[in-house]
C-alpha cells in the first residue's frame, strides 16, 4: 500500500498538467471515493441508505460519459494544456483558427444585420416591425431575433417591390426617374409626358385625365405635390434603386 501512494501522487501530478486529466483525475477520486464508502460501510447501512449510493455508482459514469461527449464535440480545443501539442506552433495555430473561426462569425452576424443596407427603406421597414412588437410587449432581444426581423423587414420591402412593380406603367417608371434627376416636375412636363402616353394608348387611357394617371403614384408615395408640380418621396427613390440595382427592366406597357 505504502509503495502504490508515491505512484498515484505521481500519476495525479502528471494527469493534473492538462483540463483532460483533471477532470480524469476527479472522476477516478470521486467514482473511488463513492465505492469505498460503499464497501466499507454498506453492511452498517439500512436499505434507504444504501439506495442513494446505488444509484449514484450506476448513474455517475453514465453522467460522465455525456458530459464527455459534450466536451469533446463542442470544447476539445480546451482540453489540452500547451505541453500536449508538438510544437509551440500547433499550439499558437489552434488558438489562431479561433480567432478567424471568431470573426467569421462575428461578420456572419454582422452581415446579416445589415443585409439590406444600402436601402434605407428596409431600415424604415426594420423600425416598424419593432414599433409593433413593442407595442404588443414582445420583447427584441438576441442576435436571433434582431436577425429574424430584419430579414423579415427585408422580405416585405421585397414583396412591396414586386406589388409596385407589377401595378406600375412603363411610362409611370420613366417619371419617376425623371423625378429622381431634379428637384421636381412640373405640371407642365407631367401633362406632356401623359398626353403623349394617352395618344400611343387610346383605347386603355383614352378616358383617363391626369389626375387619374398620377393618382397611383400619389397613393403608393412614390411622388408628392409640391409648388407647381411633383418631387419623388423617398419610398419613390428607394423603388427606383431597387429596380436599377436588382436588374429589372424599367421597359413596360402604357
Amino acid at each position: 500500500m505504502s509503495t502504490d501512494l508515491p505512484s498515484f501522487a505521481k500519476s495525479a501530478k502528471e494527469l493534473s498538467r492538462n483540463p483532460l486529466g483533471i477532470i480524469a483525475l476527479f472522476i477516478v477520486l470521486v467514482y473511488g471515493f463513492a465505492c469505498l464508502l460503499f464497501g466499507f460501510s454498506a453492511g452498517d447501512l439500512e436499505s434507504f441508505e444504501r439506495q442513494p449510493i446505488i444509484w449514484f455508482v450506476v448513474l455517475f459514469p453514465l453522467a460522465v460519459l455525456a458530459l464527455f461527449g459534450w466536451l469533446v464535440s463542442c470544447h476539445h480545443d480546451k482540453l489540452y494544456s500547451p505541453k500536449d501539442y508538438r510544437d509551440d506552433n500547433s499550439f499558437l495555430k489552434t488558438l489562431k483558427q479561433k480567432a478567424i473561426d471568431a470573426s467569421e462569425s462575428s461578420k456572419d452576424v454582422t452581415d446579416l444585420l445589415e443585409y439590406g443596407g444600402e436601402f434605407s427603406i428596409v431600415s424604415e421597414q426594420q423600425e416598424l416591425i419593432e414599433k409593433q412588437l413593442g407595442q404588443r410587449d414582445l420583447a427584441i432581444e438576441g442576435q436571433t431575433t434582431k436577425i429574424l426581423v430584419r430579414q423579415l423587414a427585408a422580405s416585405q420591402v421585397i414583396a412591396w417591390f414586386e406589388k409596385t412593380y407589377y401595378d406600375i406603367f412603363g411610362s409611370q417608371i420613366a417619371l419617376l426617374q425623371l423625378a429622381s434627376l431634379k428637384d421636381k416636375v412640373t405640371d407642365e412636363e407631367i401633362s406632356k409626358i401623359f398626353e403623349k402616353v394617352k395618344h400611343e394608348n387610346p383605347e386603355a387611357l383614352g378616358s383617363w385625365s391626369t389626375e387619374q394617371y398620377l393618382e397611383y403614384l400619389i397613393q403608393s408615395k412614390l411622388i408628392e405635390k409640391v409648388d407647381k408640380g411633383f418631387a419623388i418621396t423617398v419610398r419613390g427613390n428607394e423603388f427606383i434603386k431597387i429596380l436599377t440595382g436588382s436588374g429589372y427592366s424599367a421597359e413596360k406597357n402604357l
